[in-house]
């Protein structure tokens, strides 16, 4: 009996040692990233100078991106972290000569500086189901005066 609870006990701790992140809601939470609100900006050091970075976590779940509608101002950098939740999945943004492909459960980093204004469809191009086809978001770059 001990050592059945012992055995219990073992694989319980390696499960719950395995687990570094959740999803919850439109955020990601957990050991690897903390939470980050919709576009927020920070200041980071790049060699010699300090640039501000618009950092989006993107979830890729199913058909759809969470969130989907990214927006931005022209002269932006911008930091898409992208989480492919359930299958493998893409993200193709063409005015930014964006083609990437998500691998299932792992997280993509990819930056950009947002120098073309506009509205800019971006759509997954790995098939994951039914409903890849609708798996779209939009863009927004606004134009900076």
């Amino acid at each position: 009996m001990k050592k059945m609870l012992v055995i219990l006990l073992i694989l319980i701790v390696s499960l719950l040692s395995a687990c570094q992140s959740r999803i919850v809601g439109d955020t990601i939470t957990g050991g690897v990233v903390g939470p980050v609100e919709y576009g927020e900006t920070k200041e980071e050091r790049q060699g010699a100078e300090t640039v501000t970075v618009k950092e989006f976590h993107i979830v890729a779940d199913k058909s759809i991106y969470r969130p989907k509608i990214l927006e931005v101002n022209e002269g932006d950098f911008v930091r898409l972290i992208i989480y492919a939740s359930n299958a493998n999945h893409g993200i193709v943004i063409p005015a930014y000569g964006i083609n990437e492909f998500l691998e299932e459960d792992n997280y993509k980093t990819i930056e950009f500086v947002a120098d073309k204004p506009g509205t800019f469809t971006f759509f997954s191009n790995v098939y994951s189901g039914p409903g890849t086809k609708d798996m779209t978001g939009t863009l927004i770059v606004k134009e900076v005066e």
